[in-house]
């Protein structure tokens, strides 16, 4: 296991165009799962178009996550040997094309062949994840990052979710919301090259850093099993939370006769929550010592807030719930900064390790309506279907009891400014 040099400084202060470039790069995050997040949203319209059944429904949301935790750790093990800011611009050249195509699909097959190649290329940026962190910031600033980061990504996606059923029930289509969101991406691909300029960042020679490492970083999916752990409970996790968001519109919709128009803003309080409470991510980090917390009590109230949910009919109650499903994943910012706290782990082992939670949260996001369509296929209720997913996840309060309940005590890895001794 390797040890840290005590005679290497870290970078002390996030620059401001470092904050610019990561809320930057979360934007992008955040645009792109905007086709899928509002999926459920635009699925009513979808199927009258395409004609295709829940069991297809689920599968054109699962292929989106099943790409993402395919590809996801061979990406970082590959990618993570570059330098992030190019890989990053690569990514979006390459995915914006297919995002396009979607808007144009005309049938089953041709749309879950664009999403798949959709996110395939997008996938390739996940090593940035963890290594643009290392290169613009502060060690000690990431989890505040990391908040920020989830607020900002909420009050896109609350305002995604909230007026996309009124956007496409004034327009009525589809394809001009996927175009939109195309141009949103496309401006954000040119605003990435200007902000993301390589010669200012805190860590201008960070490409030799990455050369000096020897050794493939997949190892440290052995050399670090609680990892296993935290990809466990973020797995369920994310399971929850897209069958709620592909399905509920649906069942609220032909079970209680409640229209996309208040759906959507009442999907929207998944969200709302989370604005100001995700800037509390950060104060998680620091003050939670026993990081066993961390992630149990995240997962036990996101199987009671997802069944209770399910069977609400009452849409006050609801909006009370929902919004506290929405503040479960205020824990996050807090759990992925986890892995920066193994002993003497080097930054591409990071990228690695967050890649292994990004593969099994993509698996959990492709599993959760996949599912939970094949379960309402087989019963006739989409409730069940719902009800019989969230009851699953309660496996992730079991594996949060087996994670270390230690608390931090260094930080890592050891990144060096230019100038820095």
């Amino acid at each position: 296991m390797h040890t840290p040099d005590p005679s290497v400084e870290r970078v002390t202060s996030t620059p401001a165009r470092g904050w610019a470039v990561l809320l930057l790069f979360r934007a992008q995050g955040s645009s792109v799962i905007l086709v899928s997040y509002t999926f459920g949203l635009f699925l009513p319209f979808i199927r009258d178009d395409l004609d295709i059944s829940l069991l297809q429904a689920g599968l054109l949301q699962g292929v989106w996550w099943v790409t993402a935790a395919t590809f996801a750790l061979p990406f970082s093990a590959w990618l993570s040997r570059f330098r992030p800011v190019p890989v990053v611009l690569l990514s979006l050249i390459l995915a914006l094309p297919f995002l396009f195509m979607q808007a144009v699909a005309t049938s089953f097959s041709f749309l879950i062949l664009t999403r798949f190649c959709f996110v395939l290329f997008h996938v390739m940026a996940t090593p940035g994840r963890t290594l643009l962190l290392q290169q613009w910031a502060a060690p000690r600033q990431y989890a505040q990052i990391n908040s920020v980061g989830l607020s900002q990504h909420s009050v896109i996606l609350a305002l995604a979710v909230s007026t996309s059923a009124l956007f496409i029930t004034v327009v009525g289509s589809w394809r001009i919301a996927y175009l939109l969101i195309g141009g949103l991406l496309l401006a954000q691909a040119i605003a990435w090259v200007l902000v993301a300029q390589e010669r200012k960042a805190p860590v201008p020679s960070f490409q030799s850093q990455l050369d000096e490492q020897v050794g493939t970083p997949l190892r440290a999916l052995a050399l670090y099993p609680q990892v296993w752990l935290i990809a466990a409970m973020m797995f369920f996790l994310s399971a929850t939370w897209t069958a709620m968001v592909t399905f509920l519109p649906t069942l609220w919709l032909e079970e209680r006769g409640v229209p996309l128009t208040l759906g959507g803003p009442m999907l929207g309080f998944l969200y709302y929550g989370l604005i100001p409470s995700g800037l509390f991510g950060g104060f998680l980090a620091q003050k939670v010592q026993n990081r066993k917390l961390l992630l149990g009590v995240p997962a036990l109230f996101n199987v009671l807030f997802g069944v209770a949910i399910t069977l609400t009919p009452n849409p006050i109650l609801l909006m009370f719930l929902i919004t506290g499903l929405g503040i479960v994943w205020v824990a996050t910012p807090a759990i992925q900064v986890l892995p920066f706290e193994f002993p003497g782990i080097r930054p591409r082992e990071i990228a690695v390790i967050s890649s292994m939670v990004v593969t099994f949260s993509g698996l959990g996001f492709a599993v959760g309506p996949v599912v939970t369509g094949l379960v309402a296929q087989l019963t006739g209720s989409l409730q069940t279907g719902l009800v019989t997913l969230c009851l699953i996840t309660s496996l992730g309060v079991v594996a949060s009891a087996f994670y270390p309940g230690y608390a931090r005590k260094t930080a890592n890895p050891i990144i060096c400014a230019e100038g820095d001794s």
